[in-house]
């Protein structure tokens, strides 16, 4: 038998009540229904795509957020502040935890605000849907497909290891009611809910759950980051006796270092390379440490910010929601408004992970037979899987938590999946159509036929993410993984849109190849730092180390080419009219 299957926790049943799945029922009705709903009065793919362009700001701004916050958010950012984990003669441990990871939250508040001021005017001059329409009118239609094609299946990619990391606490709670539930079929439920009211309601209905979702999983977070403390007192109180928060400080106080500034001092750099370090072997140390090494304050001033510039300013998964505002002014605030929600809801997820580490590490990482790794990959011989810090959150929810709440944590941690995974649909959906179906279309169609269009695309979109995640199973690092995806093509797009702010037009060529050369760049580097892992570079300078090959490559390469007269990125005009009905 193996020694982590200890008996239940007599505080707890590690199964669901019948009023904790009538909370996660009456949460699942009631996103239907909105659905349902706003379903209603749907004329033409400007409603269901763009919600009529007369959503609220401040409504735009919690949906931005809550689109970004998905389960790989609530389970992997408390698993950055727990540590790594690993077994030694038959304990758990945890190791190297920290909340370095709000040095990255600076660089997305600095981000927002270069998206607001700079980015978001462009989307309003002219009938957009996609930013991939501001390439096509700069640079003509190949680019706009070349960009499109590349972020489609980005967006894939990364919203398909998303619903795999939303996977898991379903399937710890699926569980405990039955045995043989495991990853693919909580794959299966969430996608089906998310595909059945996305593809019913559209934006609107998108951006009006997710302002219920973002509330649901803030106020599990809030409800986590209360409850956590108050166990520790009794056996598991501090060494000092310090009980509740005091405990918390005490016995997780190494894990709560959140800046550096990502140089080493000479004491560090001499422990190191020695007393007789060269200045080449402490500047490369230096390197090492910056690029690297943990994250880090030069990463989140000068790394990060591009990178948000390109998954927010120029991502369909976030630009259709402020495409939906009413002027360029609203759009700006809604802006403004998610860089002010970030940072706090980063930081109580990393708080969260501090009070789980200092809780599991007074009760000597026990689990009570819901130990963090997925059963199927459990060895025979030993009982024993690779723990994952990914899965501690969620074992706790089914081994601490109380009757009902048990219920809201999950529908919390549900609620944030299907935010982000509606957000994905509905984002890929009106590339599909947008970016390829209407400007392929010969002639002008009915509007609600296009609309009639635009859900089939949905429901395909639907089942690309369900495939993209069963096949994310094999991934030991869920929430790299997803950067990783990200950082492929987001530095070359990127790179794109700023020689197309900066020049407003151009030919394709050129762009097309700073474009695919990015891709093929990072490709190969990513490549080989998987064989060389002291040369790892941290996830957070992929995109602006190929926003610099493309860049490069589109100026090199565009050495010759003309500006042609008739394009310009400053303006656009809506393309392929529907035929009226």
């Amino acid at each position: 038998m193996s020694p982590f299957l200890a008996a239940a926790n007599p505080a707890t049943t590690g199964t669901f009540t019948t009023l904790d799945w009538a909370v996660v029922v009456l949460y699942v009705i009631a996103v239907a229904a909105v659905g349902l709903w706003l379903s209603r009065g749907q004329q033409s793919k400007r409603d269901y795509f763009l919600g009529g362009r007369n959503i609220p700001w401040w409504a735009v701004g919690f949906s931005i957020v809550a689109t970004e916050t998905s389960a790989l958010t609530v389970i992997g950012v408390p698993g950055m502040a727990i540590g790594a984990l690993a077994v030694k003669e038959g304990l758990i441990s945890a190791s190297k935890g920290s909340m370095l990871f709000m040095c990255v939250v600076l660089g997305h508040i600095i981000g927002r605000i270069i998206i607001a001021v700079w980015v978001v005017p462009y989307y309003f001059k002219g009938d957009v849907y996609t930013p991939y329409q501001l390439l096509s009118r700069a640079f003509g239609p190949k680019a706009r497909y070349v960009a499109s094609g590349l972020s489609l299946i980005t967006t894939a990619l990364g919203a398909g290891v998303r619903v795999y990391a939303s996977a898991i606490p379903i399937m710890f709670a699926m569980r405990g009611y039955y045995e043989g539930w495991g990853i693919n079929h909580s794959i299966a439920l969430i996608m089906v809910i998310a595909m059945v009211y996305t593809s019913l309601g559209g934006i609107k209905a998108v951006v009006w759950t997710e302002i219920l979702q973002y509330f649901i999983f803030v106020g599990g977070g809030l409800f986590a980051l209360y409850y956590i403390p108050t166990l520790l007192h009794g056996d598991l109180a501090a060494p000092s006796g310090a009980t509740n928060w005091a405990a918390v400080k005490e016995i997780a106080g190494e894990n709560m270092v959140w800046l550096k500034s990502g140089l080493m001092s000479a004491g560090e750099l001499q422990a190191k390379l020695g007393a007789d370090h060269t200045f080449a072997q402490a500047l490369w140390a230096q390197l090492q440490n910056i690029f690297c090494g943990d994250f880090n304050l030069i990463m989140g001033l000068i790394a990060v910010p591009p990178g948000i510039v390109l998954a927010i300013g120029f991502n369909q998964l976030s630009i259709q929601r402020v495409l939906c505002c009413r002027s360029t002014e609203d759009g700006r605030k809604s802006m403004i408004m998610s860089a002010f929600l970030i940072a706090p809801q980063f930081l109580m997820f990393l708080l969260i992970g501090i009070c789980l580490f200092a809780f599991y590490k007074s009760n000597g990482f026990q689990f009570f037979g819901f130990e963090p790794w997925d059963p199927n990959t459990v060895d025979a011989a030993t009982g024993i899987g690779k723990p994952k810090s990914d899965y501690v959150f969620p074992s706790f929810i089914m081994t601490q938590m109380p009757e009902l709440l048990k219920g809201f944590m999950i529908a919390a941690i549900l609620s944030a999946a299907m935010s982000s995974e509606s957000g994905a649909l509905s984002a890929m959906s009106s590339m599909v159509m947008m970016d390829f179906y209407k400007p392929l279309q010969r002639q002008a169609e009915d509007e609600r036929n296009e609309l009639r269009l635009s859900r089939i695309a949905t429901l395909f979109c639907g089942f690309a993410l369900a495939i993209v995640a069963y096949l994310s199973q094999a991934s030991t690092k869920v929430f790299d993984l997803a950067f990783t995806f990200a950082g492929l093509t987001s530095g070359g797009i990127l790179g794109a849109f700023v020689i197309g702010l900066i020049k407003k037009r151009g030919e394709a060529v050129p762009i097309i190849a700073g474009m695919l050369v990015s891709f093929f760049f990072m490709l190969a580097l990513n490549i080989w730092m998987s064989t060389w892992e002291s040369s790892k570079i941290n996830w957070t300078w992929h995109v602006p180390i190929g926003m610099i090959v493309s860049i490069v490559t589109i100026l090199v390469v565009g050495i010759g080419y003309s500006n042609p007269v008739d394009r310009d990125i400053s303006a656009i005009e809506e393309e392929n009219q529907p035929a009226k009905s």
